[in-house]
């Protein structure tokens, strides 16, 4: 089943360019991974340090294998310029008649 995997990011202080760029970096290398049905990436219109990313995977062990495939030094720069751990959940489509 399709799913979507979603994370809700805030950077510390005055580090949202920084969060941005690495999270562009990420989303780049993330595309490509087999099971990868695309990437977003929004920021906060009022917040700029909130950042929300969105993947679309074709399961979760798509989007668990991508993580292993990836390792964790892709996620260095992300978690240097977080202020926290990221809110994350896997979300199932809905659709709306």
């Amino acid at each position: 089943m399709a799913i979507v995997r979603h994370y809700v990011m805030i950077a510390r202080p005055g580090e949202a360019a920084a969060l941005s760029v690495a999270l562009h970096a990420l989303a780049a290398k993330v595309r490509p991974i087999a099971g990868c049905d695309g990437v977003e990436l929004y920021q906060d219109a009022e917040k700029a340090e909130r950042f929300t990313f969105i993947e679309r995977w074709a399961s979760v062990d798509a989007h668990q294998a991508g993580g292993k495939a990836l390792g964790k030094q892709a996620f260095a720069p992300i978690m240097a310029a977080l202020a926290g751990p990221p809110e994350a959940a896997y979300l199932e489509p809905r659709l709306i008649d």
